[in-house]
This record gives structure tokens, sequence and C-alpha cells, in this order.
């Protein structure tokens, strides 16, 4: 009898302890718990290319903005195209706060589109902000014999493709008509450029706005290219001329396929945390965001690397990813059957 009334009172003391450490927990500020420590900022693939580089600009300035003022330092996670990152960041990396992560863009569709190998649910993490969009044109060559959109229906255009410029002119072929024939191999989008610069290619089925506007821009004041169409629902304001692949769809059904496709450009660059992380402390980084993305010394160091800034906040990619999982299974069926690379 006495020893089982001393292992009541140890039980008993066990759970106030505890209880008491949830209290403490409770009532440590964001400030106090970010005071001294790093957070990681992992990113899905090697370092030098888009999201690593944006990334670390981020890094240099995030910190000044989180109470408590903690280091922010990047972790490069490669592997299936992101998948092993996004992965982790839902089933195995700290949920205190102290992570997060820059999912591909591509992955938010993966549920639907190619579920293989997805360990996790995109309504689940914590979103934070994405830091831009990323609509893209087709274009030809100047030299290419189709001058418009009317022409690429009526007859072939040779195109390049690297990620997703190999992917995104196949869902055109499929949901507008367009007669895009498709050469893949190339590396990235580096190698495209020069094979169409090199003739090797006609034109590219989806390249950036963002890139050709900053990186290319001679080739619109030199009219070196022709622009077919954009991507999107909306016409861009430096393109409003230019028919969106929305209004080009042939049919409603086909532009939910298109929706499915595309969504993710208008979300390119998200930010997430893990599930489960304290609301006070998700909170805090939403704020730390969008205050960072506002200041003049961050916008100077993304307009010297290149970065493309055009913020949407966690309620804007959840509405997308909501829109996304409302999405009928007949179109979604459909969807996969318009790509052959996206392994549905």
């Amino acid at each position: 009898m006495r020893a089982s009334g001393l292992n009541a009172r140890t039980t008993l003391f066990g759970v106030l302890a505890l209880a008491g450490a949830a209290l403490e927990a409770q009532a440590q500020s964001v400030a106090e718990f970010y005071r001294g420590k790093t957070i990681t900022l992992s990113v899905g693939a090697t370092a030098g290319g888009g999201y690593d580089v944006d990334a670390r600009v981020i890094s240099r300035h995030l910190g000044r903005f989180v109470p408590g003022n903690p280091v922010v330092v990047v972790q490069n996670v490669p592997g299936a195209r992101g998948l092993t990152n996004v992965n982790r960041l839902y089933t195995t990396y700290r949920r205190d706060g102290t992570v997060i992560s820059v999912l591909q863009r591509g992955l938010l569709t993966a549920p639907w589109l190619n579920p293989a190998g997805v360990q996790f649910d995109v309504m689940k993490f914590n979103w934070i902000y994405s830091t831009a969009a990323e609509p893209g044109v087709a274009i030809l060559w100047h030299t290419a014999a189709q001058n418009n959109v009317q022409d690429v229906l009526a007859s072939e255009a040779i195109i390049g493709g690297a990620g997703d410029s190999s992917i995104i002119p196949q869902v055109f072929n499929y949901t507008m008509g367009t007669k895009f024939k498709l050469v893949t191999g190339y590396p990235g989008t580096a190698d495209l450029v020069l094979a169409l610069q090199r003739g090797e290619i006609q034109g590219i089925g989806y390249y950036s706005w963002s890139n050709l506007a900053s990186k290319n821009r001679s080739w619109l004041t030199e009219k070196r290219i022709k622009i077919l169409f954009q991507t999107g629902d909306e016409r861009h304001p430096d393109l409003k001329d230019v028919p969106t692949s929305s209004e080009l769809a042939t049919s409603p059904h086909m532009r939910q396929i298109q929706d499915l496709w595309l969504a993710p450009l208008e979300t390119a660059r998200p930010y997430a945390m893990p599930p489960d992380v304290p609301q006070d402390r998700v909170e805090a980084m939403r704020k730390a965001f969008g205050d960072m993305l506002g200041d003049a010394e961050f916008r100077e160091d993304a307009r010297k690397t290149g970065m493309s800034v055009d913020p949407r906040d966690a309620a804007r990619i959840m509405a997308i990813l909501q829109r996304l999982a409302n999405t009928p299974a007949a179109i979604v069926e459909d969807a996969r059957k318009a790509v052959k690379e996206s392994g549905g």
C-alpha cells in the first residue's frame, strides 16, 4: 500500500511538472523563443538555382523582422525535384517555428496530378507567403514562319522544353489545340535560350515573363520574338494586347484542366512552416515576411540579384489551394491525360 501511494504521488508530480512546462511555454513570448535561435530555411534544390538564390536573399534580411532577431541559414535538400524536402517538412522537420521551406511550385498540385511519392497534405502546412507569381508567355523567334497564335493552331511549330516548359506546352496542345512539337532534353532555361538563338528550335512554349522582361528585354525592344499568348485568366498590365491561354481554351472543361496545371504559377515562390507550429509563431513569421517584402533595403538586394517580388499572402495561397481541392474528379483525370510526363 505504501509503495502504491508513492507511485501515485510520483505520477501526480509528473503530471504537474508537465502542466507547468506547458504553461511556461505558453507564457514565453515569440521574441523570447526566437532570441538566440537559428531558423533553417530549407530549399529542395541544389545551390545556385532560382529557388536557392531567392532563399539566400531572404536569409540576409528576414531575421531583422522576426521578434528576437534570430539568425536565418539556408539548407539545400535536393532530391526528387523538391519532393524529398517537402515530405520532410510535413513528416520530420522541427515543428517549433525554427524551420521554413520554400516549395517548388509544381508540388502544390502534386497530390492531384502526380501523387506518386507524396507524403504531405498541402492544406495542412502553415503557409507564410509567396514572394512572387510567375506568369509566362509562349514565344517564337522572329525567323519563324508563324506570326500569331492562329498560325500555331494551324501549323506545327518546333519548341524546346526543360522543366515547366516541357510540361505546360503539352497542356496548351491538349486544351487549346496548338500544334507545338516539343523537343526535350535541354538541361535548363539557359540552354533553351541558346538553342533558340542558334535556330535549333523555333520557340519556347512557356517562358517566364519576369525573366524575359529583366534578362532579355532586348528581344522585345528589337522585335526579335513574337509573343503568341500569355498564361492565366487575366492579362498582365504589360501585355494588354496579348490573349491569355484561358481565353483560348476550347471549352469550360478544358479551361478547368488548364487551371489545375497553371494555378501554381499564381504563387510561384511559396514559403511554409510544418503543421502544428504554435500559432503565435506562425503569425509572427507571416508579419515578418510581409514587413521584409516591403522593406527598401530588401527590395534593393532583390533587384540586384534579379529576384522577382510580387507577393501573395497566406490567405491567397490557401484560396488557390482550396480552389484546386474542389476540382471535380473528372477534371483531375483528364488533366493527367494532358501531359505524358506527369507521372499521374
